[in-house]
């Protein structure tokens, strides 16, 4: 593995356990989101084909529109309490 693997694998490693310790929704989706850009960005660096850079968009695509689904639904959530 290079360096930019490791570098962004111990990214994705500490947003994994922020995730876990942080008690504000908002802050955990903004961690899951800079966990999912390290997961793509080592499918890509990891699959060094054009396929690899097609699996990592389309991870990419998908998580960020989960994310987006979940911060609507808690904004949603807000508006009804």
């Amino acid at each position: 593995m290079d360096l930019s693997s490791i570098i962004i694998g111990v990214i994705a490693v500490i947003c994994g356990f922020r995730v876990f310790l942080t008690q504000s929704r908002a802050r955990k989706l903004l961690y899951l989101c800079c966990l999912n850009f390290c997961i793509a960005a080592l499918i890509a660096l990891y699959i060094k084909s054009p396929m690899g850079g097609l699996a990592s968009i389309v991870y990419l695509i998908s998580s960020t529109l989960s994310s987006n689904a979940i911060a609507y639904t808690l904004e949603q959530m807000k508006k009804v309490e």
